[in-house]
């Protein structure tokens, strides 16, 4: 099979970990498309602290079970790593515990890929209990079918009182550990999951219509959710992933109403499923959402492949069906096609710069028509003793009351979703034109 030679490097600072990135680029890949994937990788090393000094890029109609890398083309990356002195190789696949092992026999090198990368990269930003354990799960799933490399004495048995049979290798014994450890937090992320739901149930704004921002990471959603409620500061980083730990905050619009908006973990392409599996209780604002915000930033000229790889893991995660607004960020760096054709490709859409507030308000009035349109109103007679009237005027708009012996009569504009439990409650009530 014929190579194909693509090597790029460059310099760096001395005091950032060296890396050399390696692709494998399958036909129905295009050049640029493979170019961005690794200018994408060499963000992850970035966000790591590391320098991506150069790449070297196969074509090939699939990538080598062995070796990932043909024979010829190891032997290319053995000589470049030598020559930009770099202390690992990063392939912008995942890649098998078979692959990782000859990589680092034919090199000599210490071998990442894609998946352990972004690993890494969230147990840096994991705050929370859940996002913690959610990183540690996903750190066990990773590691289970890669156990093989971890061991030189795989061929040593032991026996002894307690063992089964003639001994158990040490690859049984790790197998066995992390299954345990994988059951346990499965069963304590399921309760932390439990325990939310419980405490949603008693928590009035359950009934506030829930939008949830979504996007590529590093779109600026962090950033557009400090812009929206009015200076509640979430934590805003250049780089990666910064964002794990689902963030929501109350958001007041005009004419009285309110929303719940909640941040999001950044979508990224090549996001294993897994990595998906073992993120969904982070992910769960998102599928619960009435509403998702689709934040993009037009700016990159990449900004179309972005947004198909976050409809794919919406997809992944039964939520590409929700009613979405998208918001195309970065305004103030340039936008990579004209607006009159993104207007016509998405209908609707609002061009924004979430760092410099521009046209913030215009997305407000938007997500405030589509709170009017999912309100209302109502007009309802209860006991005067009632708890569902502390409820009606923490949630109602233009609430007007009138009060009898024993009883209050109330009209007001109320969410669809809450007025749909009332009528769960056996109240009597009236909905008005």
């Amino acid at each position: 099979m014929k190579e194909n030679n693509k090597t790029k490097t460059h310099q760096t600072k001395a005091d950032n970990p060296r890396v050399l990135g390696i692709a494998v680029q399958k036909p129905e890949q295009t050049d640029s498309e493979t170019e961005y994937s690794l200018a994408e990788l060499k963000e992850l090393c970035k966000t790591l602290g590391a320098e991506m000094v150069g790449s070297i890029v196969q074509k090939r109609e699939s990538a080598s079970r062995q070796t990932y890398f043909g024979t010829g083309k190891m032997e290319e990356v053995k000589i470049a790593s030598k020559k930009e002195n770099v202390e690992f190789i990063v392939s912008d696949d995942e890649l098998t515990a078979l692959q990782i092992k000859n990589i680092e026999i034919a090199t000599g090198l210490k071998v990442k890929d894609r998946t352990s990368i972004i690993l890494d990269i969230f147990a840096a930003h994991a705050s929370t209990k859940e996002g913690k354990l959610q990183v540690e799960l996903a750190m066990h799933q990773y590691q289970m079918p890669r156990l093989m490399r971890m061991w030189t004495h795989l061929e040593r048995q032991r026996g002894g009182i307690g063992l089964k049979g003639p001994g158990e290798t040490q690859l049984e014994t790790d197998k066995r550990i992390l299954t345990t450890k994988i059951k346990k937090l499965n069963e304590e992320l399921d309760k932390i999951a439990k325990s939310r739901q419980q405490q949603g149930k008693k928590r009035i704004d359950r009934f506030a219509p829930l939008f949830s921002l979504v996007g590529y990471t590093n779109a600026g959603k962090s950033t557009l959710l400090n812009a929206l409620s009015g200076g509640s500061k979430v934590k805003m980083f250049d780089g990666l992933f910064t964002t794990l730990d689902p963030t929501a905050r109350r958001i007041e619009l005009s004419e009285g109403y309110w929303c719940i908006v909640s941040d999001t973990v950044g979508f990224i392409r090549k996001l294993p499923h897994s990595l998906v599996k073992a993120f969904h209780a982070t992910l769960e604002s998102i599928v619960q959402s009435e509403v998702l915000i689709i934040v993009c930033d037009v700016s990159d000229p990449s900004f179309k492949e972005q947004l198909k790889a976050v409809d794919k893991v919406l997809t992944q995660i039964k939520a590409n069906h929700h009613e979405k607004i998208y918001v195309f960020n970065k305004i103030d760096k340039g936008a990579a096609v004209s607006e009159e054709l993104l207007e016509a490709s998405y209908p609707g859409c609002v061009f924004i710069s979430a760092i410099e507030k521009t046209n913030i308000d215009a997305l407000l009035g938007k997500i405030a028509d589509i709170m009017r349109r999912n309100r209302v109103f109502i007009n309802i007679k209860l006991p005067s003793n009632s708890p569902l009237i502390g409820e009606i005027m923490s949630l109602g708009k233009d609430v007007k009351q009138s009060w009898e012996q024993g009883f209050v009569e109330i009209a007001a504009e109320l969410p669809k979703n809450y007025v749909g439990m009332l009528k769960t409650t056996g109240a009597q009530f009236q909905e008005l034109p």
